[in-house]
């Protein structure tokens, strides 16, 4: 019995054995998995990590990239704000130097070309600032207003390559000039710098948030971490704008195209008045070159200096032997030319008489702000220009006469206080349609134009100014008063140049005529002469002219007037009657045919040729 039931009982251990071993096989599979999932759930979490370690990283980007773009408005602004105040002093300190009283001269930089370039390149730098300071935000970012101002600086800096082209206008630009162009390109400098930070800061900012794309979404991270402040939404594109803001940008493109075609305009004006004083002044000898060869040609031709300051140069031409002063050769005819033309028009009539050998020499010469002359530092007045004329002559160029002085229209006073103050050089006087110093009084055109018979003294004046206005079309350019605020207003547009384009575009007409001839009216700085003589001429001038009367009582004089303006306005012909009078040795009083401009009427200019050749005999 004992031995039939061993053997179930080895038989059930047996089973037991196998079965543990079946178990522990289950228990080191299930301890397998449970590692291999433990190992993929620490897989499956490594991403959220990754998130967390570089979240901070990109919110410290985005921080220090944002703190840097305020701290540049800020510094910007405040750059731009102290450029403006510079500007509008620089503004009102050109003004003033310009039209008042020449502050650059103490520092030996006066630009010789002064015109009204430098006040319009000014202006427009103040515009420009203004822009740039009112537009400082990378939401008004436009390509295209970043492409005008870096072609508007490109232009201003062409001008001042095509100033420096030539060497009249680059011996005369002064260091204020060029520092103008210079400070006007630096002002469109500036907006082209902004538009491209802002397209700088706008393109960092879209390179951060596109690295954050790379990884996998928001959700799933803030499932983790839900404290996280999640970074801000991603910038908008550069070419994306509200509605207000096209509008602001409409805007600052629509001036700034404005200011595109105005600094072209210039340019072209620029490239014209280079070729034109390039034609004009090629073959003339520097002032400071000296040689016998060009004192004794018969043609001189050269710029000399008017005072010791060195301040501008007066233009001289010269025909004949001018530097022999020797009293038996023919006195030197000197030449003035009248308020709106220079010698080239109004001094024809003596060049026939020189080929037809009845005069032997004779000098011209373009008044400071006329024809090839440097423009003259304010004030100006008859005396000074008398005192210059007398040292570019005399220490200068060292021509010393003897003179028969002529003058013409307004040249006629300027002839009379030169007259004045050089009695021992000055054979004989000529007056020629001159000014009376009358003329250089404001309220002159009232006296001018004759009153209505029914109308007494001063009250015709106010009751009948149609009348006055219609009738003042008579007179002659050289007569007319021209108002202060017109020549402004003239002078801030003619940078333009728009009539003298006209004048080669549609008239055809060369360079002298736009230096020397009829569209010499039109340059910057011939109406910025005109505008210095308007503000003087009752102030300085006409107490220079009264004062030289006494000195004239024993000059020989010769008086020519046209038919014409006497017949237009009897006080035109009491005036000339005046003149007549002036010295005690006048010799002769001659009414010729024709008008003011007696040269262009060949009658009257052949009595006034033979009045010429009379006086020297």
């Amino acid at each position: 019995m004992s031995n039939i039931n061993v053997e179930p009982s080895n038989r059930t251990l047996g089973n037991a054995g196998a079965n543990a071993n079946e178990n522990a096989n289950e228990n080191a599979n299930a301890n397998a998995n449970a590692n291999a999932n433990a190992n993929s759930n620490t897989n499956t979490h490594a991403s959220p990590s990754l998130i967390v370690d570089s979240e901070p990283q990109l919110q410290n980007k985005i921080y220090n990239l944002q703190k840097n773009y305020k701290s540049f408005l800020i510094n910007s602004q405040w750059i731009l704000n102290i450029l403006i105040i510079i500007n509008t002093i620089w503004l009102f300190l050109s003004i003033i130097s310009d039209y008042f009283f020449n502050i650059s001269v103490f520092f030996n930089s006066n630009n010789k070309l002064n015109n009204f370039n430098d006040i319009s390149l000014i202006i427009l730098s103040i515009i420009a600032n203004c822009f740039n300071l009112w537009f400082t935000n990378s939401n008004l970012y436009s390509s295209l207003d970043s492409f005008l101002n870096l072609t508007l600086c490109l232009l201003t800096l062409f001008n001042l390559i095509l100033i420096f082209a030539i060497h009249y206008t680059r011996s005369r630009i002064g260091i204020i000039g060029i520092f103008t162009y210079l400070w006007a390109s630096f002002s469109f400098l500036i907006g082209f710098v902004l538009d491209w930070y802002f397209l700088h800061y706008t393109t960092q900012l879209n390179n951060i948030y596109s690295e954050q794309s790379e990884f996998p979404s928001q959700t799933n991270y803030n499932s983790i971490n839900h404290n996280h402040t999640p970074p801000p939404p991603p910038p908008r594109s550069i070419d994306k704008h509200t509605f207000k803001e096209w509008i602001f940008i409409g805007f600052r493109t629509f001036i700034k195209s404005l200011i595109l075609l105005y600094i072209s305009f210039f340019t072209l004006n620029t490239l014209l008045s280079t070729w034109d004083l390039h034609q004009t002044t090629k073959y003339i000898n520097n002032s400071s070159t000296s040689s016998s060869s060009s004192s004794s040609s018969p043609d001189y031709e050269s710029f000399h200096w008017t005072n010791t300051a060195h301040t501008h140069q007066l233009h001289i031409q010269c025909f004949g032997d001018v530097f022999n002063s020797t009293d038996s050769l023919q006195p030197i005819i000197l030449f003035e030319h009248g308020s709106f033309d220079t010698s080239y028009q109004s001094a024809n009539w003596i060049k026939e008489l020189y080929h037809l050998n009845k005069i032997h020499r004779y000098c011209t010469y373009d008044r400071p702000g006329y024809g090839l002359s440097d423009s003259p530092p304010a004030p100006i007045s008859i005396a000074i220009l008398a005192n210059s004329l007398q040292y570019a002559l005399f220490e200068e160029a060292q021509i010393q006469g003897p003179f028969i002085t002529i003058g013409y229209d307004m040249g006629g006073l300027l002839t009379q206080v030169f007259t004045a103050k050089n009695l021992d050089k000055v054979h004989a006087m000529m007056l020629i349609e001159s000014w009376h110093e009358d003329l250089l009084l404001k309220n002159y055109i009232q006296r001018l134009l004759p009153p209505s018979d029914d109308d007494d003294g001063d009250n015709y004046y106010y009751s009948q100014i149609i009348n006055i206005l219609a009738s003042s079309s008579k007179l002659p350019p050289g007569v007319k008063r021209l108002n202060e605020l017109k020549i402004l207003w003239d002078g801030l547009w003619s940078p333009l140049g728009l009539n003298l384009q006209s004048s080669w575009l549609i008239a055809h007409h060369g360079s002298f005529e736009r230096i020397f001839g009829r569209d010499m009216k039109f340059q910057g700085k011939f109406l910025r002469m005109k505008f210095l003589e308007s503000l003087t001429s009752s102030l300085l001038s006409y107490n220079d002219v009264i004062n030289s009367k006494q000195d004239l009582q024993n000059v020989k004089t010769s008086v020519v007037t046209s038919k014409e303006m006497v017949k237009n306005s009897l006080k035109w012909g009491e005036w000339q009657r005046d003149l007549s009078k002036l010295s005690n040795q006048v010799k002769e009083w001659k009414i010729v045919e024709g008008g003011h401009e007696f040269y262009k009427f060949g009658l009257g200019k052949k009595q006034t040729q033979e009045v010429l050749l009379r006086l020297l005999n």
